[in-house]
C-alpha cells in the first residue's frame, strides 16, 4: 500500500510541478517556476527578455528584483541584464545562437525572494507534458 501511495504521490507531484511549461507565457515566452513565482524567457533578436511573474503568471515585477543568465557552453560569466519597466533585458553576444543545442540558466530574485536556478533547454521550446493519455483525451 505504501508503494502505491508513493507512486501516486510522485505522479501527482510531477504534474503539479510542471506549472504550465507546456504552454506559452503571457508574453509569448517559455515558463519555469524557480520558487513562489515564475520566470518567462522571450527571445527578441539579439536580446532575451526575462519577466518575473507572480504565481498566477501575472504582475511582472522588477522592483527589488534581479536576473542573471548563464550559457554554460559559451561562458561561465553571466550575461548583462538591465532592469526595464516590466522585464529584464539581457543582451546576447554575437556568437550566441539560441537555435543550437545547449542550456540557458536563469538565476533570479523577485521582489526580494530568491528563486532556485531555472534551466531552459536550447533551442527554446515548450516542454511536452505526459498526461498519461498517450495523446488521447
Amino acid at each position: 500500500m505504501k508503494k502505491i501511495i508513493l507512486t501516486i504521490s510522485i505522479l501527482i507531484a510531477s504534474k503539479a510541478f510542471s506549472h504550465g511549461e507546456d504552454k506559452p507565457g503571457p508574453n509569448g515566452g517559455f515558463i519555469r517556476m524557480p520558487g513562489a513565482y515564475h520566470t518567462e524567457v522571450v527571445a527578441d533578436g539579439n536580446q532575451l527578455k526575462v519577466y518575473l511573474l507572480d504565481i498566477n503568471w501575472k504582475n511582472p515585477s522588477t522592483k527589488n528584483s534581479s536576473v542573471e543568465i548563464v550559457l554554460p557552453a559559451v561562458s561561465k560569466s553571466p550575461l548583462k541584464c538591465q532592469s526595464q519597466v516590466t522585464y529584464f533585458s539581457c543582451s546576447l553576444p554575437t556568437n550566441i545562437d539560441l537555435k543550437k543545442k545547449g542550456q540557458l540558466l536563469v538565476n533570479s530574485q523577485r521582489e526580494g525572494q530568491k528563486g532556485n536556478q531555472a534551466s531552459y533547454e536550447l533551442p527554446l521550446k515548450l516542454e511536452k507534458i505526459d498526461d498519461g493519455h498517450g495523446g488521447h483525451h
